[in-house]
């Protein structure tokens, strides 16, 4: 016969053993116990006033969904703009480069200035035209590199920036366009070695690697509209200063 501790200490073990059971069956069937307290709340609601409070219970249980669905959107746009803030912050309001300044600087303020510019109606349902680079060629010197572009359309906005280590100058030419020239091109003599074409959904992408792979930045380039497209006029980039 087992003594009145005994006894007592099963019944606990027992009552311990029927809770873990049981909070076990609602986190495999609710998934925590706030979903479970409304589930229950929401049946007692029946059970006490009938068809008309389990409408009203149902769509209040309805509502509180779509609310918590909400504040999870609002919570995930109010990160998204945090994001944006926090880019916009680092970067500075300066669209100017300035020596030392991270290359891509400018390119990314006008990225967010073109996507916070609400466009107008006629330019939302406008087909932008694809444009094809028909044909490159390319004249240099030591002072002077010469990229002339035909185009099929007019070229409209170009941006620019430098990248170092090793040195080069990204030109883009915004909006769709494909190419129907070589897409890599070397060069034995002058301060640009290579010269790449790179397509993106947004630009056309020129690349020119400077044969100084630690030379400086140089004079902005000379972007000049033609009838034919586009001549890049890139100037010689300021030779590096020896090591110490």
């Amino acid at each position: 016969m087992l003594t009145v501790f005994y006894r007592r200490f099963y019944i606990l073990l027992f009552l311990i053993w029927i809770g873990a059971v049981g909070s076990l069956f609602v986190l495999s069937v609710w998934g925590d116990f706030d979903a479970f307290i409304r589930d229950f709340n929401l049946q007692t609601a029946r059970m006490e006033n009938g068809t008309d409070s389990e409408m009203n219970s149902t769509g209040a249980f309805i509502r509180a969904a779509e609310e918590d669905g909400t504040a999870i959107r609002r919570e995930v746009v109010h990160d998204v703009h945090k994001v944006e803030q926090d880019v916009q912050h680092f970067f500075g309001d300066n669209t100017t480069a300035k020596a030392g300044a991270d290359p891509i600087k400018k390119e990314i303020q006008e990225d967010l200035a073109a996507k916070s510019t609400p466009k107008q109606p006629e330019e939302r349902g406008a087909v932008e035209t694809v444009g094809v680079l028909d044909k490159l060629e390319f004249t240099h010197d030591d002072g002077q590199f010469l990229a002339r572009l035909q185009t099929s359309r007019e070229v409209g906005r170009v941006t620019y920036f430098w990248l170092y280590n090793p040195s080069k100058l990204v030109v883009d030419l915004r909006g769709k366009w494909r190419y129907s020239v070589h897409r890599l091109t070397d060069f034995n003599s002058g301060f640009v070695g290579q010269v790449v074409l790179g397509r993106h959904t947004d630009r056309l992408r020129l690349v020119f690697n400077f044969r100084d792979r630690d030379a400086k930045k140089g004079p902005a380039p000379k972007l000049i509209r033609t009838p034919r497209g586009l001549d890049v006029v890139v100037a010689s980039p300021p030779e590096a200063s020896p090591e110490k």
